[in-house]
């Protein structure tokens, strides 16, 4: 039995000696961008890092408050909640031996046995256990991934019909894998909704490699699939879709004429649904509604004259505006002003309405700013996401917003569009009779998802202790202030080799910090919705947990990707093959601008690559070079590229083996496929050797530094840790 006496007994109340400081160690001399003489000493950061209250009273004060925290998990109702569950953790750890046993034939047929004893009227919670255990060790054997038990304990809650709060890096996408499998074997369906193509597509080839194994069917949605490809996914047992894929096949099979048309399983298309990043899906964007639009009027001429109008009127003295509800009200002066530019007697004329072109040309000039609410590409104004930063093709303004942005930006005018069908994401979802959800960040929404919902948020331990430091908030008077202090830190931390990721809110926030970072002649990457920088998504985030990688990124960072202290070893690989072998095999150039990555990557140290794969590198390069001489082949760029890393999932699909004996049966052919796979593999044990090594040193650095900014504010996080 706990007692309180025993508590304030605990370890953790004894003051420790203090110990002195360590000082960090500075970044290499020979490194390209660094000038000792050249860096300032930060008197003011390192005052405000170390001042404040005795170092005594402040290990006190922490002490204090960690017992609080201990005293209040046991007065949770969440932890009781968790700890109900270990009897299932209980459970399918008693199974594990016996399912260990089995072979691959046996451990698949699990599955025939589960849908069988469910035909015979058991329940799904009699076989939870059980399948649970199939499932772990089925990820074992495929994926090389065993559940942890807090693994176990989040797949329960999402069975449950619950939401799933687990922290970033334990392993969510994986949890999925228990709760999918135990209700597709209803043979009802289970949709998994992540909050992109790439996240589904990803999912559904990597986790599906489970339940392909264990015999079900798993289908992908994507966009541009055609009405037949997406009638047979969704008859899969599990099909992997986005939220707006979802949504708009729903629409659509609600407009269709006859029966032919469905793509869903009707007349039950909703099951059960896992929905990944279900706060961002259901709270954020979840009143947002879907469109499917019809053409409309043809006033297309009007808005480049109302844009020239706009540009006439001053605010203060034409119009002011409402910041609140983003609405405009015109002035005398104004509508006298504007009804003589338009030569018209009356602004609100039935016979002549000029009024709602003006109005939103105001709109437009006055809240919908560009590389911050939407950007142009190609001759149009696409909208940019304000949660997550990506650019949203198919999204269009309504009710004459998007046709004023475009009149403003000297675009081509689309035709105003009038909605045939539409539905909000929480509508949706709503409809199905079991759902549940996972994130890193809900029990802040927890009342709203249960008023709207009735789904619980349930916060499942880490598999380990969190060892990561939440630094105060910092908030500034002014935006410039903030900037400033954001680049001094940045500078620090540069300065000691640690890698650094800035989260901003806009296009135009991360540029304007990148701005300030090249006047201190820091080498940094940028990662925005801006097409050059996209491209390179996932390879900018890869590396960003390097030593000396500087890394600023409004919310759409990385698409999934993962990052790991030192760098990602398999992007890294993949990087030193397309890096060797692509001038071999086109000389054209690459189409996208990669001047900033080019100037991080002189920061970074270089990957010793061994003499075997040296070797396996000029053979595959001389290979490329005969392949395009002998066979007069010429590949684009992006060709290319294709070609490696095609070759790269080779390597990951095929056994060493294999690979072997193609390039003897192909020998007389040049096998450049299997060639490039041999050599990626031995690259990769050169690349996953120097980035353990580089990750280690990180870690003792402090590990990465996270800068959130928002508004006038800035959060600084030192991750000592990732997984």
């Amino acid at each position: 039995m706990v007692t309180a006496l025993s508590l304030l007994k605990a370890p953790f109340l004894t003051p420790k000696p203090l110990t002195q400081l360590k000082t960090l160690p500075s970044a290499k001399p020979n490194s390209p961008f660094f000038f000792p003489s050249s860096f300032p000493s930060f008197p003011n950061l390192q005052q405000h890092r170390f001042n404040g209250q005795p170092p005594i009273a402040a290990s006190l004060k922490e002490k204090v408050g960690c017992f609080k925290k201990t005293l209040s998990n046991f007065t949770s109702l969440n932890y009781w909640v968790v700890r109900d569950y270990y009897r299932l953790v209980d459970s399918v750890n008693a199974l594990e031996p016996e399912i260990q046993r089995l072979s691959d034939e046996q451990l698949a047929a699990k599955t025939s046995e589960f849908k069988k004893r469910l035909n015979q009227g058991e329940a799904v919670s009699d076989i939870q256990a059980e399948a649970f255990a199939v499932v772990r060790e089925a990820a074992k054997r495929k994926l090389g991934m065993r559940h942890f038990d807090v693994q176990i304990i989040g797949g329960a809650v999402l069975h449950d019909g619950s939401i799933a709060e687990m922290k970033t890096g334990e392993g969510k996408t994986l949890v999925s894998t228990l709760a999918a499998y135990l209700n597709a074997l209803t043979g009802n369906g289970v949709h998994v909704v992540t909050v992109n193509d790439y996240l589904a597509q990803r999912d559904a080839e990597w986790m599906g490699r489970v339940h392909r194994f264990l015999g079900l069917s798993v289908g992908l949605i994507q966009k541009g699939m055609t009405a037949e490809e997406r009638r047979i996914n969704y008859q899969c047992d599990i099909t992997y879709t986005n939220n707006s894929e979802l949504g708009f096949d729903y629409l659509r099979d609600n407009l269709a004429g006859n029966n032919d048309q469905l793509v869903m399983r009707w007349p039950k298309p909703f099951h059960f649904a896992i929905v990944d990043e279900v706060d961002s899906v259901l709270i954020d964007e979840g009143r947002n509604p879907l469109l499917i639009s019809g053409e409309a009027s043809k006033d297309d001429a009007r808005y480049p004259v109302a844009a020239k109008v706009a540009e006439l009127l001053m605010r203060g003295l034409h119009y002011n505006i409402e910041l609140k509800d983003n609405s405009v009200e015109l002035t005398e002066e104004g509508i006298a002003l504007a009804e003589l530019a338009l030569e018209t007697n009356d602004l609100w004329d039935e016979n002549d309405p000029w009024a709602r072109f003006v109005m939103n040309a105001l709109k437009a000039k006055e809240f919908y700013r560009r590389d911050v609410q939407y950007i142009v590409r190609n001759g149009k104004a696409l909208i940019i996401n304000e949660l997550t930063g990506r650019v949203e093709e198919k999204r269009r303004w309504s009710e004459g917003i998007h046709q004023a942005v475009e009149a403003k930006e000297g675009l081509k005018i689309q035709a105003d569009s009038v909605v045939v069908a539409q539905i909000t994401y929480q509508s949706l979802f709503k409809l199905y009779p079991k759902l549940s959800g996972m994130t890193g960040t809900a029990k802040t929404e927890e009342k709203e998802f249960l008023k709207m919902f009735q789904m619980p948020v349930i916060e499942v331990p880490t598999n380990l202790p969190n060892i990561r430091k939440d630094l105060p908030i910092q908030a500034f008077a002014t935006a410039r202030g903030k900037w400033e202090y954001v680049s001094q830190e940045v500078e620090y931390m540069f300065r000691q080799g640690r890698p650094v990721l800035v989260g901003t809110t806009s296009v135009e926030n991360s540029e304007y910090l990148s701005d300030l970072l090249q006047e201190r002649n820091i080498p940094h990457s940028v990662l925005n919705a801006r097409p050059k920088y996209a491209a390179r998504e996932a390879e900018i985030i890869a590396q960003a947990g390097r030593k000396y990688a500087i890394t600023i990124s409004t919310n759409m960072a990385g698409r999934g990707t993962d990052i790991i202290l030192g760098g990602n070893p398999k992007m890294l690989a993949r990087e030193i093959i397309e890096d060797s072998l692509l001038s071999f095999l086109t000389r054209e150039a690459p189409s996208i601008e990669v001047s900033d990555m080019a100037i991080s990557r002189k920061v970074f140290s270089k990957v010793k690559v061994g003499p075997s794969s040296m070797a396996l590198l000029a053979k595959a390069a001389l290979m490329a070079k005969f392949v395009g001489k002998s066979e007069g082949k010429s590949w684009t760029h992006e060709e290319a590229k294709s070609i490696i890393l095609e070759s790269v999932e080779m390597s990951q699909l095929k056994p060493l083996k294999e690979l072997r004996k193609l390039i003897d049966e192909q020998s007389e052919m040049y096998p450049l496929g299997p060639s490039i796979a041999i050599t990626y593999l031995s690259v990769l044990k050169d690349c996953e050797v120097h980035c353990t090594k580089e990750g280690s040193e990180v870690k003792r650095l402090g590990g990465l530094h996270v800068i959130g900014t928002s508004l006038h504010e800035s959060r600084r996080i030192d991750n000592q840790v990732s997984d």
